[in-house]
């Protein structure tokens, strides 16, 4: 279930799957990312200070999102990655960010291993299963087994609102017997990407699942809406912080 938190005074989303660890979502309150408000980028860079200090962040991993498919398991030589849209990271006391605006949030994290990921999918990575994809790159690369893994998926534009084309539909929608992803009204579709990514992570055989009902289209006041604000907008953020030892505590 999720709730919102108090953050040192900064308004926070997180969910009770994951509620000891520094594990969140960021509201309007709580801008990480200026996006294109170049006004907030003081307030960014202060927030993303007193986040650091708070959390005793030595470095942030962070990445250049491009609603592709490339996943990167994170090093300690390196906190900024090109061209990704999912971070994954064993690596004690390192933390990991990545930031949206109607695009599906989600983090993963296994307890066991002390290992997490956060994933950015927009529509374009949910076509190409980026969710799905992670969880085999961390059973494959990091012997992690998809049953230990929890998975909180995060605000993002919901059914309500995220309208597409027959074209965006057909690339999304592969199980159309799956009637509670999508509707139809006329020509257009109504589509439900937080439900999408469930299927796609039970498929992987990751079943402890928690979904946000917050559509960040209909909620702008408390999140960032590219869609709602036609594109000029800030950014919400997920953060990760992994563990100092083997569990949350």
């Amino acid at each position: 279930m999720f709730y919102f938190d108090n953050f040192y005074g900064k308004k926070i989303l997180k969910s009770s799957l994951l509620n000891d660890c520094d594990c969140f979502f960021t509201t309007r309150e709580f801008p990480l990312t200026k996006g294109s408000l170049d006004s907030i980028e003081l307030e960014c860079n202060n927030n993303r200070i007193f986040m650091q200090n708070k959390l005793n962040i030595k470095s942030l991993k962070t990445a250049k999102q491009v609603h592709g498919e490339n996943i990167e398991i994170v090093s300690d030589e390196k906190d900024f990655y090109d061209n990704t849209d999912a971070l994954i990271s064993n690596i004690p006391n390192s933390t990991l960010i990545l930031n949206f605006a109607d695009c599906v949030p989600i983090i993963l994290y296994s307890e066991k291993d002390n290992t997490g990921s956060i994933i950015h999918a927009g529509w374009r990575g949910c076509a190409k299963e980026i969710a799905a994809k992670t969880v085999e790159k961390m059973k494959k690369e990091l012997n992690i087994n998809p049953k230990d893994i929890i998975a909180i998926i995060g605000p993002s534009i919901g059914k309500c609102c995220f309208e597409t084309d027959e074209d965006v539909f057909l690339q999304l929608i592969k199980d159309k017997t799956k009637k509670d992803i999508y509707a139809q009204k006329g020509n257009k579709y109504y589509i439900d990407l937080k439900m999408l990514n469930k299927y796609q992570l039970l498929e992987k055989d990751v079943h402890n699942i928690d979904i946000s009902d917050y559509c960040t289209c209909c909620m702008s006041d408390i999140f960032f809406s590219y869609r709602k604000e036609n594109g000029i907008t800030a950014r919400h953020s997920a953060v990760l912080k992994i563990k100092g030892d083997k569990k949350c505590q």
